[in-house]
């Protein structure tokens, strides 16, 4: 109830209709919340590094942006679109980060391991390769031609230089997938089977990794003689 500063409190008449109107401000209707893409997929990024793909909703990121739902589905369209653009943005981010070399070894090394570093950082990747398909970016095109392109100039067939490219990457694709399935978990660890620990001590994901890679290379090299 409004009073005067320093009057009495008592129970004021009610003011006439024409009154009320004039003194009390009439509320107005706030404009929407505006979101930018960027916005969205920012968050949709963290929300699906951080708890997978499966978490990923509207709901989820109208509260962890602070507005309604259909604002970040006016934003963004549909979750298929979102998927694909997160992806695409993340992917392209990195390709951005090639440096590539001039010899053939060295191109695959450098593909390799720049896409397993993708995969590893941004699990969202890796988890929309799984059920979604090949990574489509802006970029990625660039980066089939220029690591094909090397082994055709190393002396392999055009359709051997393209199979060796997916074989490099079916390797890198799967031997992330295996250490990001497995976890931390006690009961991923390889080294808890007899014959790992007896041979390895401790097993090692980047040794692992390292040593398959040298050997595709050196079957690449061997089809190249």
């Amino acid at each position: 109830m409004l009073v005067e500063p320093g009057s009495p409190t008592v129970t004021a008449r009610p003011a006439p209709a024409t009154d009320r109107l004039e003194t009390v401000p009439r509320r107005r209707r706030g404009r929407p919340n505006v979101l930018s893409r960027e916005q969205v997929i920012d968050a949709a990024t963290a929300i699906a590094n951080e708890d997978g793909l499966d978490r990923l909703s509207f709901r989820a990121l109208g509260v962890r942006l602070g507005v309604a739902p259909m604002t970040v589905h006016r934003t963004i369209g549909g979750l298929d679109d979102l998927h694909a653009e997160l992806v695409r943005r993340t992917v392209d981010e990195f390709t951005a980060t090639f440096v590539w070399p001039s010899e053939w070894h060295a191109v695959v090394r450098v593909f390799a391991t720049t896409f397993r570093d993708l995969m590893l950082t941004h699990p969202l990747v890796l988890e929309s390769h799984s059920r979604r398909g090949a990574l489509v970016s802006t970029e990625s095109d660039a980066v089939v031609a220029k690591v094909v392109g090397a082994l055709q100039e190393a002396g392999l067939p055009d359709a051997e230089a393209m199979y060796t490219f997916f074989v490099v990457y079916d390797f890198v694709v799967g031997d992330t997938s295996v250490q990001v399935g497995r976890g931390t978990a006690d009961a991923g660890r390889p080294e808890r089977h007899a014959l790992v620990g007896e041979l390895l001590g401790a097993h090692s994901y980047q040794d692992r990794f390292a040593l398959g890679l040298d050997v595709l290379i050196a079957g690449i090299e061997s089809r190249v003689r």
